[in-house]
């Protein structure tokens, strides 16, 4: 089996800017990896290229929209390639909701010996937990205020951890050992939201320590890899920022967090720390 990367995220989790910078570093040969032939269809980042070519921050793309996408990349003289196999997040939601993959996302899991998780740590819903409802539920009995009534929602540390039990389960792994198939690289993504000189490995502890225990406890630490990403570099909301963009092009822009901190342009280099 040659080697296939399956890229998951949930919805807003900057897959759409990550493609397209990556793509768009590839024609301008900002990367010493290539395309090993054409690819087959660019509609899914086609908007986003065009927005990030005009200093515009791109749009989102809309959870119900089901499309597939895929990029042959050539590392040296290997081929790998790099598969989206959903790239609106919404059937990512579905997967842990209904307990359930259909027969594309089985076949993709099946097929792929290596993993990217993208988590964007500024959207991550953080329940309150018992000290906090306390405190709420205490202030509005001094206010003498009823407690509003409020719908569970799972946490997106639990979420993460049970898509990826749900994964490894279409997998075939053996729960009785420690994984070393597939390896799995987590993606902070929009790095440059967090305003922090910590490691990736540090700044997934602080926010979700119960998800990297799992990883921990389910991966071996030779497969396990954990990034940080700003695949966009900066946002585009000033006029500054925007004109950066318009003149010096989308290719210029982004960076990758490695493990130890280090930083590099070149946020192509995430499919080489895949493949570590």
């Amino acid at each position: 089996m040659g080697t296939s990367i399956l890229l998951i995220g949930k919805p807003h989790s900057s897959k759409t800017v990550f493609l397209s910078q990556f793509y768009s570093k590839l024609q301008k040969n900002k990367s010493k990896l290539k395309l090993y032939k054409s690819v087959d269809d660019l509609s899914p980042i086609s908007g986003a290229r065009e927005a990030l070519a005009s200093g515009e921050e791109p749009q989102t793309t809309p959870s119900e929209k089901s499309v597939k996408f895929y990029l042959p990349i050539q590392i040296a003289e290997k081929q790998v390639d790099l598969k989206c196999p959903e790239y609106g997040g919404e059937q990512v939601l579905s997967i842990v909701e209904n307990r359930e993959l259909n027969k594309e996302w089985t076949a993709s899991i099946q097929e792929s010996n290596i993993w990217i998780l993208f988590i964007r740590l500024n959207n991550v819903n953080k329940p309150l937990d018992i000290s906090d409802v306390t405190y709420f539920e205490q202030h509005h009995k001094n206010a003498k205020e009823p407690v509003p009534e409020t719908e569970y929602k799972i946490s997106d540390q639990s979420f993460f951890i049970e898509l990826l039990q749900i994964l490894l389960h279409a997998k075939g792994t053996d729960y009785h050992k420690v994984n070393d198939k597939p390896k799995l690289t987590i993606v902070l993504t929009c790095w440059d939201e967090m305003n922090t000189e910590e490691k990736p490995y540090n700044v997934l502890q602080s926010k979700l320590p119960l998800l990297l225990n799992f990883l921990e406890s389910n991966w071996d630490k030779n497969y396990l890899n954990i990034v940080g990403l700003s695949a966009q570099g900066f946002s585009l909301t000033t006029p500054e920022n925007k004109e950066k963009y318009q003149i010096e092009g989308p290719e210029e822009f982004g960076y990758l967090v490695l493990p130890d901190g280090a930083q590099t342009n070149d946020i192509t280099e995430l499919i080489e720390q895949a493949l570590l």
